[in-house]
């Protein structure tokens, strides 16, 4: 690559194929953040930014003009420079925001809160910052957004006393006060993504506990937990609605198959698959509640959550190397129903994947892989609703007891929906092409992780 466009680029960035302007921002970003965590003084904010607007600047006035000529644009896309100049503006206010005083929370609120100010002035352009455009070549690309940077600061600096304050309590609330948005957020991307991705949410859920040292009984965690599986709960719904109102539609044209039940259910691929369904949670159920203490106790010990990781992790490359399937769900009868019930069981074990120990002994009992998924989903939604209702009747005082705020539970929910339905599209893309070792490696490195440091 051409050296002028390696640095109007800024190494790369501006060349990403989504949002160059906004990538173009991330340096100055990284870099306040850092010199604020390690330094914290204003003359060291004041001395770096500098340094970034200067270098910047510098590389976006002498290389734009040969990046123009050669894109044959006026403003070429990929000249980021000026981003990362104008962002490192808006920065330097907080060398007047008593910034010694910040805590991490603080420095993070304004590192994001910069961010999202510069870029709204960026993308706006209010008057005058529109006129500078008008100067020829790099100084028109770079003016524009210095003075978008200045604006920016100028709302930052103002936004110290309440915004930032406010926005930190919320994220990281101090010790002792209920669960924050940035815990909330994490422990619903971790419960979205892990609930449908074969890895075990349970085994994920516990050594997250772990590692912020939440207890996982008192009545904020028993609330949030509830809330967050709603949120994956939906995720299914979303994904699956197509299939879903295809199903409703034939189960209510039940007449049609037949006069009686068995006729019925021979014939009719929604009455066949909800009885298996039924069979499958009912099966679950009684087992749950018989092994509930074995399970419960699993729960407090990483040792045998690591344990239960490699065994998922063996399942998935077993079923990799199934061959091909060609049974569809109208085939598919009651036993081999049962055997898919008792891996759903055994997944009530942390560190056993629910939708990866189903999705395996389906297809490893012949199920086509398409349908192994939808019918490991389908079978998702007792199981979740189960467990939710359980939790609920069981802490119902402590859950109505809980002071969890409004905005951490529904930062909970949206997190864990929207990461959910990123990781069904994932895991259909990958069980039917025969890719489930990928995760069946990710299962043996975090169990050895976790085995490493759990056994010192």
């Amino acid at each position: 690559m051409d050296i002028k466009r390696l640095l109007t680029s800024v190494f790369g960035l501006g060349l990403l194929p989504k949002a160059p302007g906004t990538w173009g921002s991330i340096p100055s970003v990284i870099i306040f953040a850092l010199v604020c965590h390690y330094a914290g003084t204003s003359c060291s904010i004041i001395i770096a930014m500098g340094i970034t607007i200067l270098l910047s600047s510098i590389a976006c006035v002498k290389c734009s003009p040969s990046v123009i000529k050669w894109a044959g644009k006026k403003d070429p896309g990929e000249i980021v420079a000026d981003e990362t100049a104008g962002q490192a503006v808006t920065f330097l206010a907080a060398a007047f925001m008593g910034v010694s005083n910040f805590d991490n929370a603080h420095i993070f609120m304004t590192a994001i809160l910069g961010f999202i100010l510069f870029r709204i002035f960026d993308i706006s352009k209010p008057w005058p910052i529109r006129k500078l455009e008008k100067y020829p070549l790099g100084w028109g690309i770079l003016l524009d957004d210095l003075l978008a940077g200045a604006f920016a600061g100028v709302v930052l600096f103002f936004c110290q006393y309440k915004v930032i304050d406010f926005m930190s309590g919320m994220l990281f609330p101090s010790q002792g006060t209920p669960l924050g948005i940035f815990h909330a957020i994490v422990l619903g991307v971790i419960q979205g993504a892990t609930e449908f991705l074969p890895v075990s949410s349970s085994g994920h859920l516990v050594l997250f506990e772990n590692i912020f040292q939440f207890d996982p009984e008192t009545s904020e965690m028993l609330m949030f937990d509830l809330c967050v599986h709603v949120g994956t709960l939906a995720a299914i719904f979303i994904f699956f609605r197509k299939s879903m109102i295809s199903f409703v539609k034939n189960l209510l044209a039940y007449k049609k198959y037949g006069r009686y039940f068995p006729e019925v259910y021979r014939n009719s691929p929604s009455v066949h698959i909800l009885i298996l369904a039924i069979l499958v949670t009912g099966i679950t159920g009684v087992v749950g509640v018989l092994l509930m203490k074995i399970f419960e106790g699993a729960r407090g010990s990483l040792t045998v959550v690591a344990i239960m990781w490699f065994i998922t992790g063996t399942l998935l490359i077993v079923t990799d190397l199934h061959k091909k399937n060609r049974v569809g769900l109208r085939q598919f009868g009651m036993t081999a129903a049962i055997i898919v019930a008792l891996a759903q069981s055994a997944a009530i074990m942390p560190g056993i994947s629910r939708s990866g120990a189903t999705i395996c002994a389906a297809i490893l009992v012949g199920l086509h892989r398409k349908w192994a998924v939808e019918f490991s989903f389908l079978i998702a939604i007792p199981a979740i609703l189960g467990a939710a209702v359980v939790t609920l009747i069981k802490d119902y005082s402590a859950i109505q007891a809980s002071t969890l705020p409004f905005y951490s539970v529904l930062a909970g929910m949206i997190a864990a929906a929207i990461t959910g339905i990123f990781a069904l599209k994932l895991l259909v893309k990958t069980s039917r092409g025969t890719k489930l070792k990928y995760f069946a490696y990710y299962c043996y490195a975090l169990a050895f992780i976790v085995l490493i440091f759990s056994l010192k």
